[in-house]
């Protein structure tokens, strides 16, 4: 593929940009400008991009610089100061297709200088009639604004979206060393070749994945690389990369698909293929879905070799453990809106965990999955509901809950506990006391769960908040005491502990699951007690050495 078929040019070396020139878009003093026809849109030049231009330069009536003759649009680049200063800050105030005229002060044209050569004598007024053609963003997109990346878009995509470092981008690109005729690296440029797929955070060198999170879907490049953001002072010898040297690379960003990281532990990454921009809702609990899918192991080899099941136009509802898919399908099914697809990575313990699927799926094997979501009915909002349509629905989330609990998937378990409790979770509002304290109950119950899940996890600090969320309600649970004295007592805090267990005590002296805690509790205040007196009497001993 030629530079000419990609669309792109080969790249000359950038000039020496004065990128402290005429920051601010108003024009300094000694340039009059005249508009002759307005520019289309808002934006306008910066320094350091690449402006296209005609024009016509004149002192009194003598022509002593025009393109007229040269049959394409003469280029320059905003910064160097070029053809004069003024007209260097003339550009930053133009709009594309815009054509005005500006009167230049000697100060910012020639200067006592002049052009002899061309008839413009010292300290000379000068006249420039500019059609601002078109412009190409060349920006130092580099941290420390060092120079050392320096991105000109060639092609700039209609869409907002830039990868991600989790997203998977569609590469075409080739680099070479500057001025150098030959590529040191060539993908996805050859007639009839895929563009390169890959993950955006595994793109390399550092400078090239920073100037491609830079660009949008479609967008074409030129990518200009120090030796610090390419390959440092080592070099690339068997790709015949000098030591120290700059690198030029010609970058189209053919597509990205957004990759979601559901559960912020990279164990269910959802890759979209697919962007539905009319649809925006999407499934949740009790949403009634039809899905299509094919799993296979994770692995390298071809997909056809590991994949273990395939599934056409299955229905399937969103919570229900009925349904016989893995947490990481589920949940990558509620990132899609009707009609999308996605290829989505699960970890094992989202999928199969130490147990495996019998001889498909080894003990802690990743799953991948393809999958589409062809349509589903929305779940009923909760905001619309009666008191006693709430109370039925969170009843059967719960439900699901208690299911997963008992099966020892604790994690799924947690999730539609939380669902449920959202209906109740601010109840303050309720006027009718009988509803109020129906909902109270209901809510202690989704909260205990909760609290249960979180202990098997051993996230203690949870079960207390959970707890702690229970008492506050104006009845008495005595669940919510025992499971907050089992947190106080894995934290150590077993004044606090005890403090609850005695209450429990109070009211039911024979209850043996609480006569056994608070011996335990005895136990180990015994124990601490021990251990801080005998750091104190070291410490007065050492005291007591001290002053001897």
């Amino acid at each position: 593929m030629s530079d000419d078929e990609l669309g792109m040019s080969p790249p000359a070396s950038p000039p020496a940009y004065d990128q402290g020139s005429f920051e601010e878009e108003s024009l300094p003093k000694g340039v009059k400008k005249t508009v002759i026809t307005e520019g289309s849109g808002w934006e306008k030049p910066k320094n350091l991009y690449e402006v296209k231009v005609n024009l016509k330069a004149k002192h009194g009536e003598t022509v002593f610089d025009s393109n007229e003759d040269e049959g394409s649009p003469r280029t320059y680049v905003v910064g160097s100061g070029l053809p004069c200063k003024g007209v260097d800050a003339l550009f930053k105030d133009m709009k594309k297709g815009e054509k005005s005229t500006a009167v230049v002060d000697a100060g910012l044209a020639f200067g006592s200088q002049g052009i002899p050569e061309k008839n413009v004598p010292p300290d000379a007024k000068v006249t420039y009639e500019i059609e601002l053609v078109e412009w190409l963003k060349i920006e130092d997109i580099s941290k420390l604004k060092d120079t050392g990346i320096m991105l000109k878009t060639l092609v700039e995509g209609p869409e907002w979206d830039k990868p991600k470092d989790n997203d998977i981008s569609f590469l075409r690109y080739r680099g070479r060393v500057q001025n150098e005729d030959t590529y040191f690296t060539v993908e996805g440029m050859a007639d009839g070749a895929e563009p390169l797929r890959i993950k955006t955070s595994e793109i390399s060198p550092s400078g090239l994945l920073t100037a491609v999170k830079e660009l949008k879907k479609s967008s074409k490049a030129i990518v200009t690389l120090s030796p610090k953001y390419a390959f440092g002072d080592e070099g690339v010898p068997d790709k015949a990369v000098p030591a120290g040297a700059t690198v030029e690379y010609e970058v189209e960003l053919v597509d990205v698909h957004a990759v979601n990281d559901v559960t912020k532990d990279g164990g269910i990454l959802v890759e979209v293929l697919k962007k539905i921009s009319a649809e925006w809702k999407k499934p949740k609990d009790t949403s009634k879905c039809v899905v299509s899918y094919k799993a296979a192991v994770a692995g390298s080899s071809p997909w056809a070799e590991r994949q273990f099941e395939s599934v056409e136009m299955q229905e399937i509802i969103i919570g229900d453990s009925a349904n016989g898919i893995t947490d990481g399908l589920e949940r990558a099914i509620e990132q899609l809106v009707k009609g999308q697809s996605a290829f989505v990575k699960v970890r094992s313990d989202y999928a199969y965990g130490d147990v495996g699927l019998n001889d498909k799926v080894k003990p802690g094997e990743s799953v991948e999955y393809q999958v589409e979501l062809i349509s589903f009915e929305e779940a009923p909002s909760t905001y619309s509901m009666s008191a006693a349509e709430k109370k039925a629905y969170s009843e059967k989330i719960k439900e699901f809950g208690n299911v997963y609990f008992k099966a020892g998937s604790f994690r799924r378990a947690l999730r539609r506990y939380e669902v449920a409790l959202e209906p109740f979770d601010h109840i303050e509002g309720i006027k009718d006391d009988a509803e109020k304290k129906a909902a109270q109950e209901i809510k202690a119950a989704c909260l205990l769960n909760i609290a249960a899940c979180h202990e098997k996890a051993g996230d203690w600090n949870q079960v207390l908040a959970r707890c702690n969320k229970v008492l506050d309600l104006p009845y008495g649970h005595s669940k919510a005491h025992f499971r907050r004295a089992k947190a106080y007592t894995q934290l150590g805090r077993l004044q606090e502990a005890r403090a609850d267990l005695d209450k429990l005590a109070e009211a039911d002296p024979n209850d043996k699951a609480v006569l056994a805690m608070i011996g335990t509790v005895r136990k180990l205040q015994r124990d601490q007690d021990a251990r801080a007196k005998q750091v104190f009497g070291k410490m007065f001993k050492s005291a007591d050495t001290a002053s001897a």
